[in-house]
Parts: structure tokens; C-alpha cells; sequence
């Protein structure tokens, strides 16, 4: 009711600005006025104030001007979106999780938010951030799933690249800042044969220190980051109407530790060699290694399955999350030793080979992209005929200190009635994940438009998608004998007997797709589109290979029987339909209204959970207690959206509304614990294991709206306003690891709100350009952008949450014909609140405190950065 009066009493004063706009507008405006922008979000070009979806634009100027370089920077110029890096105890380039609307993905391996790049699919957000300098930079909220397909669930993302100029030429740009921040970026294009063929060639290369130092080591700093990219484009018109772009980029990442911090619910002591002293609060001999953060008590549950379960009080950290206890956090033991680089140079059960992967602690990721794109122009026959095909290979490898805290006074259990010098005499957990995605994409694409008033759209989408990845405690070897004090421990030898590749994941998807409108009078047309898409889920057993029990099968419905390291295991098919109706009003020229209906469908990568299969029956017995099955259903979502755009003032003032509600269901929500596993005589392993998959359940009504300004008084002032608010309540929810130890379960979620995204969002510009008359040929520009989100919720519970940022940028320049000079501050008031965060067991050597959410791991901000910037053109 309340969304339904705002856009009501928005058309009524929307008309009224659209009738008299022309007797409103001041005198110096009449030569002046904003420029085009032209999408690409239905496939075809389209100005943006007359495209019926909300989308929103990053010009080249803009991203130039705002110094946008990062996903992270266009999330931030683009409210209603979050971009969450933290996860598992690291806080890295790995990992970006987009929230668009609210939507938070489930895992690390599924998405919401499809990304392209000139409309071709690409594997995640890391190509994104590869594409050097530009055309426009497109963010289209809401599914798109008719003509974007299988991730385009709660929108989607589109890199446009910039296409060679018909002469030689190019740039040259260097950017040097505070904490050895350095940015060299240069670009050539022109004429190979004539108009017949072109190219444009970009290099850049980017490092950073981070702005963080390390408590266990205090001469290294966390966050550091460096960049090395290239990318390629030929574009060849060999006779009218047919255009042949193709397009590659290759990067290479390499960062040290991560910038994330620790707070911890319990007071964690270091032991004096004494082994069955615990590690928490009231052991007042050892030396303090983390204080508790703990502001609160939680009366949670055993398991968190049922309500009738006995409580248990947990300490834990409610509210505001708090600052990290000084000297304490941020700190990992990122020691390098000879035991360490052996464990690395064996290649046995990697996903990357030792020679491509990490050498240390931090993150090594390398990523290629190449798509060509075929448009041929059939004459005047208003026939388009089009070919998109892509390929795509990211593989990323990073060691982390999953204990995210200096553990060096722990004992390693193992060592204290054994004192091999092949024995660390320190406790730690250093992790290992590694990763590959490769996918091959198809499009062939035939439309119609002869400037009448009937249009059309028929193609067919093919894409395989296959992700492979691991995650191993890299210094483990099971002990299985009884000399050792405590049976089960990871034992610091150099082997990893008891690590073996990953199980991949593949998904076939197909689709036929179509659109087509009809113009009924000049103010009125109606659109529909719809795919018909089929994905065909494939899963693989791990290098171990895996034998289905009796017992299993009969649980699973699997067949029973044994299968071999890496062969398919499981095979699943799901058909969906995927509409959408737009119903399009042009109330004036310069305005226009829209409203739609339409329907997205999420199949994720991992829809599959195969992990607990190879375990014992205590970890079978496990995943039944989460709630986990073998095989989930795809998330579902209905949306209705409705919208205002238009250009008022003699087009000084460009504005765009959109109202929405949407309904979620079958949510994939992601589910572990920590088991003891049997002994190995009665088979299992004998040591702690992580049990962990997703299951369907919650339901959420999302519903929102979205605001977007643009406003040139008079030639030398911009300004740039754009606003969000998204507001998700939850229908039904199910977790047994929150419920253990929040104590919420049930209908207790009922209401709240979705974690990981900001409700409330909104950022504000603005740039003011003056000629310099004692120079000729040269201008100054000052520029200030403000962005602010609102809170986020670590997890459905809504128990405690990071506070909102405001971040302020300031640049100031001077431009002289094709040499530009700026001086800029990034994060000007040094705003250093949380930028993510994730509930993570606390590790301590004997893992009493490790069977559920006892430390939030936080992502930590870049500080105030200061430089200056040189730009050449010729």
C-alpha cells in the first residue's frame, strides 16, 4: 500500500513537472543540457530514459572523473548494492559476493548477479575489474533472466569496452599515493587496413601496500595488492553492415595476507604446555592470545534443529560490532619455513599446480577472457543477425592463517610428549584454497526492427560452466596411533596424507529466448519475453574416489556401489520457464512510465552436497541433523516493478524512479559444523571434520525503491544523486547452526532482515568545471562524492551487525589540452568501519570451542589515501 501511494503521487507531480518544464527552465540552460546515455540492456542500443528496466549508467567520463577502477568502486557509486570479500577467515580478492537489491548469495560458488562483458557471460568479478579504461559500465537491477539467462537472477552487470578510433592515437596515465599506492596504465588504438580493421591495445599495472599492520608480525603489512593486465581488441567492418569485434584480456593478481580482523566471544589463553587446561576464559595461568569481545550472553540450542532442545549459554558479541582489541587483531602467524614451502611444492590433491599457485601466505589468481562477437546489418530489411561466443579460465590459489590470531605461545599437542625437529613446536591452521573455474559460451541472436511499430527477438544460449575446487588444512597428517596425547590433531609433518582433489561441479545450460513489442498507439507499447531454459547439474566424486554404502543409498537414494576418483556421481535436469512483461507509457517526449512482471530462476553450481558422502556414518548422521540432502531445488523469485524516467528543464535535469516487490523462495541457505569423526577402526578418520552443504530453506519478500538524479544547473555544475532503499523481511528461515547459538529458530526470523546488505543506501556528487583565462585551452575542476550505506546484519538473526559507512572522495585537476593533472584524497574522513563480515568457529588446539559461531571475522576498509594523478592523450 505505502509503495503503491509513493509511485501514484510520483506520476501526478512527474506530469506536472513534464507540462511545465518549459517556462521553468532559466535562460543559460537553452545551449547547454546533458549528454545521451545509450544501455545495452535488452540487447540492443537503447537510450537509457527510454529503456523500460531499471538500469543504471557509468559513462567513460564518469568512471574517468570518480576514479572508479574496482567492482568495489562502482558498488560504491551505485547504491543499492554491497560487495562482501570476507569469508571463511579471509578477507581477499578471491572472493566477492554482490548483493544487488538485497539478494545475498548463499555460498562462495553461486551468484545472483550475472557479469558480462559486451554482453558475453564471464566466470566472476575479477574480469571486470581487467577491462582497462571503459566505455560504459551497465548495472541492471531486478532479474533479467529472459534475455540474460541462468545468474541474471537479482540483475546483472555489463562491462561495454571502448571501441579503436579511426585514428592512431592513445593515453598514457600514472597515479602515485601514500602506502607505496602506484597505478600505471597506458593504451594505443588505430587503423591496421584503413577502415576495414582496427585495434586497440591497454596495459596496466597496479600495487598497493596495505594499510594494516600484522600484531603476529609486525613488520608486514595486511592488504597489500598487486595487478598486472592486458587487453586486446580488434574490430573489423569488411563490408557494410557486418562487424566483427574480438576481444581478450589476461591478469595476473598477487596479494599478500589479508586485511581482516578477529573478534572473538572467548578469551582464548595460551595453554603452558599443559594440554588439558582449557584455552578459554578462567585459565589465568597462560598469556592472554585474544580477549573476549563478548557483550552478551545467548541462550542457544544443542543442535538448533528443534525447539524443544536443551539451552546452552554462549557468550557472544550483540550489537554494533565492536572496534578489534589493539594488539591483538589483525594478526596471523604468516611464517614461512621450510615445512611450509614443502607442503606447497607438492602437487598432490592440488587444483593448481605448485609452480602457478602461492609460494606463502596471500593469494595468487590468473584470469584470461576472450569472446568475438559477430553483428552482421541485413540491408533495409531491418534484420540483425548476431553472434556472441566466449571463453573464460580463472584459477586462484591462497593460503590463509584460518585462526586469524597469533597462536606462536600454543603448543602443538602432538609435540609434547614427541620432540621431532619434523614437529613444529607451535599449534596453527594454515588453509589452502584453491580454485578453477572454466566456462564456453554461445549465443546466436536474429532480430527485427524496421522503425515500425512491431519489433521482435529469437536466439538460442548455450553455456558450460565447470568449477573445481579445495580447501585443505595444508600442514595435516591424521594420527592414528595412541603414543600421541591427543588422537585426531593436525600433526605439523610436511604430509598431507589425507588430501586429495576436490570433487568439481559442471552445469550444461541451454535456452531458447524471445521478445517481441508492439508500439498500439504513440504512447503505449507493449513488450513480452520469456526463455525457456534447461540446466543439466552434473556432479563428480572427489580424487579419493567415493563408495556408496547400503546404509547411504538408502538415505540418499543414490546406487549403492563404489566409484572411482573424479567420475560423475550424480546428474540432475531442471526446465524452467523464465517471462518477462513490460507494459511501456510515453506520457510525454521527455517522459515516460513502465511497469512489468517477471520471473527468475537461480540453478547453483553447487546444487549438489557430495562432501559428507566419503565420511563415516557420524558425518551421514551430521548432514541429516543440517537438514542436507544430496540434490536442492533451484531458488525462485516473482518481481513487479514499475517506473518513471525522464529529462526535464530543456534536459538540464535527468531523473529515473523505480518501485518493486519480489517474492524469494526456495532459498539456498548454507549449512556446517564441526563433527569428531569415529576412529578409523570403525570407519571414519578419527579427527574433527567440517560438515557442510545448503539446503532450500527460507522464503523473503523483497520490495524497494530506487532513485536516480542528474542535474546541471548551468554548464560549469554537475550534480549526481541516486538513492536506494531495500527492504527484505524474511517469511521463513531454517539454520541449525544459527539457531544453536542465537537461540532463534523457527518463526523467530520472521520479519528480519536479510544479512550482508544495506537497506538504506544512497551517494551524492558533484563537479564544478571553470575555463582558466589566463591559459589558454585549460580548465580546473574541483569534485566531491559523498557514499553512504546503512548497517549490515551478519546473519538472519540480526543480533549484531557492522555500522553504516560514509565514504568521502575529493579530487581537484587542471586540464591543458590533452594533459590533465589531479591531486586526490580517497576516504578523506579515513571512515574505518567494517566493509564485511562472516561467523566463523574459533580454532584452538583441543576444538572445544570450535563446533559453532564463536568469532566474527571482519573485513577491514582501505584508510585515507592521498595522491596525484597524470594523464597524457595523443
Amino acid at each position: 500500500m505505502v509503495l503503491r501511494k509513493v509511485f501514484l503521487s510520483t506520476i501526478s507531480a512527474s506530469a506536472l513537472i513534464a507540462t511545465g518544464q518549459q517556462t521553468a527552465i532559466a535562460a543559460e540552460g537553452a545551449e547547454g543540457g546533458l549528454e545521451e546515455i545509450v544501455v545495452t540492456a535488452r540487447k540492443k542500443s537503447e537510450d537509457i530514459l527510454k529503456t523500460p528496466v531499471s538500469v543504471s549508467a557509468l559513462t567513460a567520463e564518469d568512471i574517468q572523473i570518480r576514479g572508479i577502477t574496482t567492482v568495489g568502486d562502482v558498488v560504491n557509486q551505485t547504491p543499492g548494492i554491497n560487495v562482501n570479500g570476507v569469508n571463511s577467515g579471509r578477507n581477499d580478492r578471491s572472493f566477492q559476493q554482490i548483493s544487488l537489491r538485497g539478494f545475498t548469495p548463499s555460498t562462495t560458488s553461486s551468484t545472483l548477479t550475472a557479469m558480462f562483458i559486451d554482453g558475453v557471460p564471464v566466470a566472476s568479478a575479477t574480469a571486470l575489474n581487467s577491462v582497462t579504461d571503459p566505455a560504459r559500465i551497465e548495472v541492471l537491477k531486478g532479474p533479467q533472466s529472459a534475455y540474460f539467462g541462468r545468474n541474471a537472477f537479482a540483475g546483472a552487470m555489463n562491462v561495454v569496452t571502448k571501441e579503436p578510433g579511426s585514428e592512431f592515437g592513445g593515453s598514457v596515465s600514472a597515479l602515485a599515493g601514500t602506502r607505496e599506492l602506484s597505478d600505471f596504465s597506458a593504451s594505443l588504438e588505430g587503423p591496421i587496413f584503413g577502415d576495414k580493421l582496427s585495434f586497440r591495445l591497454t596495459g596496466r599495472s597496479y600495487s598497493k601496500a596495505g594499510s594494516y599492520r600484522n600484531a603476529a608480525s609486525p613488520g608486514q603489512t595486511m592488504g597489500d595488492q598487486s595487478t598486472k593486465t592486458g587487453t586486446l581488441q580488434f574490430v573489423s567492418k569488411p563490408f557494410d553492415g557486418f562487424t566483427v569485434k574480438l576481444f581478450g584480456l589476461l591478469t595476473r593478481d598477487e596479494d599478500g595476507p589479508s586485511a581482516d580482523g578477529m573478534l572473538s566471544a572467548y578469551e582464548i589463553r595460551a595453554n603452558n604446555g599443559v594440554l588439558n587446561i582449557p584455552f578459554l576464559s578462567g585459565n589465568t595461568n597462560g598469556t592472554v592470545l585474544m580477549p573476549s569481545a563478548a557483550n552478551c550472553t545467548l541462550s542457544g540450542f544443542t543442535a538448533g534443529v528443534v525447539a524443544t532442545e536443551a539451552r546452552v549459554n554462549r557468550p557472544f558479541m550483540c550489537g554494533a560490532v565492536p572496534s578489534l582489541p589493539a594488539g591483538y587483531s589483525p594478526a596471523g602467524n604468516t611464517f614461512e619455513d621450510g615445512l611450509l614451502r614443502g607442503v606447497l611444492a607438492n602437487p598432490a590433491g592440488r587444483v593448481v599446480s605448485p609452480s602457478e599457485g602461492v609460494q606463502g601466505y596471500g593469494l595468487v589468481r590468473r584470469y584470461s577472457h576472450v569472446h568475438l562477437n559477430l553483428d552482421y546489418d541485413i540491408g533495409d530489411t531491418g534484420f540483425t543477425v548476431s553472434s556472441l561466443t566466449g571463453v573464460n579460465d580463472e584459477m586462484f590459489s591462497e593460503l590463509d592463517d584460518l585462526d586469524n590470531y597469533d597462536s606462536a605461545l600454543l603448543r602443538n599437542p602432538t609435540n609434547l610428549t614427541n620432540t621431532s625437529t619434523a614437529l613444529r613446536a607451535s599449534w596453527d591452521f594454515p588453509f589452502l584454497i584453491e580454485r578453477r573455474n572454466r566456462d564456453f559460451s554461445q549465443e546466436f541472436r536474429v532480430s527485427f526492427d524496421n522503425k515500425g511499430p512491431f519489433t521482435g527477438m529469437l536466439g538460442y544460449s548455450y553455456l558450460k560452466t565447470r568449477v573445481t575446487s579445495d580447501g585443505v588444512n595444508v600442514q595435516s597428517e591424521i594420527i592414528t596411533g595412541t603414543a600421541n596425547p591427543v588422537v585426531g590433531q593436525p600433526r605439523l609433518t610436511g604430509v598431507r596424507v589425507a588430501s586429495t582433489a576436490g570433487a568439481p561441479s559442471e552445469v550444461k545450460t541451454t535456452g531458447i529466448f524471445g521478445a517481441v513489442s508492439y508500439r498500439f498507439t504513440d504512447q503505449f507499447k507493449l513488450s513480452a519475453e520469456g526463455r525457456y531454459q534447461t540446466d543439466d547439474v552434473q556432479g563428480y566424486t572427489g580424487g579419493a574416489g567415493l563408495t556408496v554404502t547400503p546404509a547411504i543409498a538408502t538415505a540418499t537414494g543414490l546406487s549403492a556401489g563404489a566409484y572411482a576418483p573424479l567420475s560423475p556421481l550424480i546428474s540432475k535436469k531442471y526446465k524452467n520457464f523464465l517471462p518477462r512483461v513490460i507494459a511501456q507509457w510515453d506520457v510525454s517526449p521527455d517522459l515516460m512510465a513502465y511497469a512489468s512482471w517477471s520471473k527468475g530462476v537461480n540453478v547453483s553450481i553447487s546444487a549438489f552436497n557430495t562432501s559428507f558422502l566419503t565420511g563415516s556414518a557420524t558425518l551421514l548422521t551430521a548432514a541429516q541433523g543440517l537438514g542436507l540432502g544430496v540434490a536442492t531445488n533451484p531458488e525462485k523469485l516473482t518481481n513487479i516493478e514499475v517506473g518513471l524516467k525522464g529529462k526535464f528543464f530543456d534536459n538540464r535535469l535527468r531523473a529515473a524512479m523505480s518501485i518493486y516487490s519480489a517474492k524469494w523462495t526456495d532459498q539456498l541457505n548454507s549449512r556446517s559444523t564441526f563433527v569428531q569423526d569415529l576412529p578409523v577402526s570403525q570407519g571414519g578418520t578419527g579427527n574433527i571434520q567440517i560438515v557442510s552443504g545448503v539446503a532450500n530453506s527460507g522464503e523473503v519478500k523483497v520490495q524497494g525503491v530506487e532513485v536516480d538524479l542528474t542535474y546541471s544547473p548551468f554548464d560549469e555544475l554537475a550534480i549526481n544523486f541516486a538513492g536506494a532503499m531495500n527492504d527484505s523481511s524474511i517469511r521463513s528461515f531454517t539454520d541449525p547452526g544459527t539457531s544453536r547459538y542465537t537461540g532463534v529458530i523457527g518463526d523467530g526470523f520472521r520479519g528480519n532482515q536479510l544479512p550482508l546488505s544495506s537497506k538504506y543506501s544512497f551517494n551524492l556528487g558533484a563537479q564544478y568545471t571553470r575555463a582558466l583565462q589566463a591559459w589558454a585551452d585549460s580548465t580546473w575542476f574541483v569534485r566531491g562524492d559523498l557514499t553512504w550505506k546503512d548497517k549490515v546484519y551478519a546473519d538472519a538473526a540480526n543480533l549484531s551487525w557492522v555500522k553504516a559507512r560514509s565514504l568521502v572522495n575529493a579530487r581537484a585537476g587542471i586540464n591543458k589540452g590533452d594533459l590533465s593533472i589531479e591531486v586526490f584524497a580517497n576516504n578523506l574522513f579515513n571512515d574505518k568501519n567494517y566493509v564485511g563480515i562472516f561467523g566463523n568457529s574459533p580454532l584452538v588446539p583441543d576444538f572445544s570451542i570450535s563446533t559453532g559461531i564463536g568469532y566474527l571475522n571482519v573485513g577491514l576498509p582501505d584508510l585515507r589515501t592521498v595522491g596525484v594523478k597524470a594523464t597524457y592523450k595523443f
